[in-house]
């Protein structure tokens, strides 16, 4: 029986699902194949303008980095070539290393000493960049064609996974895809008295939709923070370190995806602190008589919990607990007075 056969996609790591992906990376999901298409036609239109001996001369200078182009060749070079431009092209490596991320929920390019805010800061500039690209592109005024859709397809996944990585409302249609099911049933399940989503301006709560999703065996979640364990949370110590984290009257608890803004905020209302550890802000909370401390609610507010008990866990466990964290029903706004 094979992996896929016996796991749900989210219950695979970082390295089955990097696997996987380069196994399954073809024509289906390279958008770098779009781009391709996107030159010939880009050279075609300029040889309108100035004429075929300029523009094919200046083609087969820019295309030189795949090899053995002329100016009487590089179309033939460019189709013959075209799976190859992912890693040729600086947003061709874009594309792919986007994919990664919109498919899988992983990050393939980040080293081991760069900062969590740093690997977010640069996902979140793929996805303006592709987002921008992709509107700023002739695709539809040029017919592209059956290419655009890969671009496309990719562009609206990053953007809804991106979506549920920040807590924003998401797209149907994106999220169909997520769960392996059809668009309008995606409108279905927002529509009428009883509808399983709220319709909020045509988008759905994100936690909502990652409820949901928990369930669906298609659906990779976000593990790209758990590739990078923060280093603090490590260094002398191992992951079977026991911890005791406080645990609201809701069922959530103090755990390390808790930081916002660079910082994790402790404390009762009028008396917050933020503190950018994770271990010296735990440390805080176990001071305090009652301990307090913010985080998101369905609507990715961030509002004040009070803790009512205390329990033990590994570190291991509670990074991998914090990731199902995000899928409570927790009520709005702040919740100091619970």
């Amino acid at each position: 029986m094979k992996m896929r056969d016996i796991k749900f996609n989210k219950q695979l790591s970082v390295d089955e699902r990097k696997e996987l992906f380069h196994d399954s990376f073809d024509a289906s999901t390279d958008a770098a194949l779009t781009l391709a298409t996107l030159v010939q036609k880009s050279g075609d239109y300029l040889a309108r303008i100035v004429g075929n001996e300029s523009a094919d001369a200046g083609m087969a200078v820019m295309l030189a980095p795949l090899g053995n182009v002329n100016a009487v060749s590089w179309r033939k070079n460019l189709a013959d070539r075209s799976s190859d431009c992912f890693s040729y092209w600086p947003l061709g490596t874009l594309l792919h290393n986007l994919a990664a991320y919109a498919h899988f929920g992983i990050v393939l390019d980040a080293t081991e000493d760069e900062p969590e805010t740093a690997v977010e800061q640069r996902l979140g500039q793929m996805v303006a960049e592709a987002t921008t690209f992709l509107a700023d592109s002739p695709i539809d005024l040029w017919s592209v064609g059956g290419d655009a859709y890969v671009l496309k397809r990719l562009v609206a996944l990053a953007e809804c996974r991106w979506a549920l990585d920040r807590g924003d409302p998401v797209d149907p249609a994106a999220l169909a895809v997520f769960g392996d099911v059809t668009e309008a049933r995606i409108r279905n399940m927002m529509s009428g008295k009883n509808s399983y989503f709220t319709n909020r301006d045509g988008k759905i709560p994100a936690r909502q939709a990652l409820k949901w999703l928990a369930d669906r065996e298609s659906f990779f979640d976000s593990i790209w923070r758990k590739q990078r364990i923060p280093p603090e949370l490590l260094a002398g110590d191992s992951l079977r370190e026991p911890l005791f984290v406080p645990v609201a009257r809701d069922g959530s608890f103090f755990h390390p995806e808790l930081r916002h803004g660079g910082s994790f905020t402790v404390g009762p209302k009028g008396a917050e602190k933020k503190i950018a550890d994770f271990r010296e802000a735990l440390v805080e909370l176990q001071r305090m008589p009652i301990p307090f401390w913010r985080r998101p609610n369905e609507r990715n507010a961030w509002g004040i919990v009070r803790g009512t008990h205390w329990e033990r866990y590994e570190l291991q466990a509670l990074l991998a607990l914090a990731g199902r964290h995000g899928d409570d029903d927790s009520d709005a706004g702040d919740t100091s007075g619970d």
